[in-house]
């Protein structure tokens, strides 16, 4: 109260040389004061606030030399459901991608589902301007997982990239044609095969920017048709390109991340052209390669193909070749192999010298990080399941 005191006192002072006045006019009149500078007060404040705000507001339309900033993903839009056949990708164990769908009135909005606990959990977020009509299942975009949280969409038909750092919270849109070159592959990169019709073939790094490079020393090739795709990553780091032409086929390897490449020399029938379904390479010091036709055999090398064993002595003959064989290398350099047609399984760990049988068990694949299996009655059919051992399987649910 010890501004109503001084207040009381000024305004005694005031009216000391006035005709007396009335004690209540006294203190009607210092409370009207009291009042009139509160308000002053607090309409001074306000328009502090104001000039605060809209100088933030002016400062933040200014033009800023940094990049625009990411787009986030539009809001969600119903029930999600992987796209089919599942395009999933898991970084490491516990971080893990997968594309999906969510579908209204015949059309399609893609999805990217993220995990950061291996698989137990998933964030889905909507990836902006992608849309498919309902009868294709799946949008037209390659998942290109860079990792933990880095995941690259490229359009089948190389007309677009989406890019997330944040496992799809925001997104822009590098692009996509290669800028200048690279001397290597970086860590966290990818690269892939590009194919020139009567030149050797280019390798496109996807650096972990999702922009592109090309790499300064590809593989060099005679003029051919790649087999894949993508060059092959092995567990120790490796890179692996793998293609031929009309008269046989060929393996690269850099043990440099793409520096130096050398030729593999492939065994038996693998070297021929068109042959077989390939290489197995994901271990990167341990190669194996499984022929189907025109008799079954399976081979391996640990020297980069100077030598290979047939490990293959037990497998039960296929006289009409066109049953085929499934095999998936494990992560401890173990390689299975499945037979369609009984569903037995042969194993053939690093230290045994040949395939053995097993038993009986579905069909699974590496997804990078964590193997993945369809538990469905065809095996390869949802719903599907994922596990960081192949003992141990958790449903993927999104």
């Amino acid at each position: 109260m010890h501004d109503v005191e001084r207040l009381l006192r000024e305004e005694l002072n005031r009216r000391s040389e006035l005709p007396a006045p009335s004690a209540a006019a006294v203190v009607t009149a210092v409370h009207g004061l009291r009042h009139r500078r509160r308000v002053t007060a607090v309409a001074a404040l306000c328009a502090v606030t104001v000039l605060a705000t809209l100088a933030g507001t002016i400062s933040a339309l200014r033009p800023s030399a940094s990049a625009p900033p990411a787009v986030p993903s539009p809001p969600p839009v119903g029930e999600v459901w992987l796209t089919l056949p599942p395009d999933v990708r898991f970084a490491d164990a516990d971080h893990g991608f997968a594309l999906a769908r969510s579908c209204s009135a015949n059309l399609c909005q893609l999805y990217l589902a993220a995990s950061a606990d291996g698989g137990a959990t998933w964030q889905r977020h909507p990836v902006p301007g992608e849309t498919f009509p309902e009868e294709q299942r799946a949008g037209q975009v390659h998942l290109r997982v860079l990792g933990a949280t880095k995941v690259a969409l490229d359009a089948f038909d190389g007309t677009r990239r989406r890019f997330t750092a944040d496992g799809g919270r925001t997104w822009t849109s590098p692009r996509v044609e290669p800028q200048g070159t690279v001397a290597e592959i970086p860590d966290g990169g990818l690269a892939e095969v590009r194919s020139n019709t009567g030149r050797p073939i280019d390798i496109v790094v996807l650096r972990p920017d999702g922009t592109s490079a090309l790499l300064a020393t590809p593989p060099l090739t005679k003029p051919l048709t790649s087999m894949w795709t993508n060059v092959l990553r092995g567990d120790d780091g490796s890179a692996w390109v793998y293609g031929g032409d009309d008269t046989r086929t060929w393996l690269w390897v850099s043990r440099d991340r793409g520096r130096t490449w050398r030729d593999v020399p492939l065994p038996g029938d693998a070297a021929g052209p068109g042959a077989g379904q390939g290489p197995h390479l994901e271990y990167g010091r341990i190669v194996y390669v499984v022929e189907t036709f025109p008799k079954r055999r399976v081979w391996r090398s640990t020297d980069d193909g100077a030598h290979w064993a047939d490990i293959s002595r037990d497998l039960p003959p296929d006289p009409g070749g066109d049953a085929g064989l499934g095999a998936v290398v494990c992560f401890d350099g173990t390689l299975l192999v499945y037979e369609p047609m009984t569903g037995a399984v042969y194993r053939a760990m690093p230290s045994e010298a040949r395939l053995g049988r097993v038993g009986d068990a579905p069909l699974w694949q590496r997804a990078g990080g964590r193997y993945l299996r369809g538990a469905g009655p065809k095996g390869s059919d949802g719903p599907y399941e994922h596990s960081p051992d192949g003992l141990t399987w958790t449903p993927l649910t999104l």
